[in-house]
């Protein structure tokens, strides 16, 4: 069963900050790469959300080939997916997303 992937204001947000970061500081081509990696990480939690748990009802993908990692909320009544944040892995843990 395919999942909805909702992408919450503050993912949103996360994403455009990789994605300006990457195009001015190093190139183009990297933050096209990392959008990549962020496609393949949206169809994988399409696919199947039952990665690790995190905090309370939230888990978390690591993405393939970028540091960085999505937090997210799975409702399986209504089959979506509340992507609440994107981290990179060396960020203080201690503002990662808890319920």
């Amino acid at each position: 069963m395919i999942y909805s992937v909702i992408i919450s204001p503050i993912a949103s947000k996360n994403i455009e900050d990789v994605v300006e970061y990457y195009t001015k500081e190093v190139s183009k081509k990297v933050a096209l790469d990392f959008l990549a990696d962020f496609q393949t990480t949206y169809k994988a939690l399409q696919n199947n959300p039952f990665y690790q748990v995190h905090d309370n009802n939230y888990r978390l993908l690591l993405f393939k080939k970028f540091k960085y990692i999505a937090f997210f909320i799975v409702d399986e009544v209504n089959k979506t997916i509340l992507l609440n944040a994107v981290f990179h892995t060396s960020q203080n843990p201690d503002k990662y997303p808890k319920l």
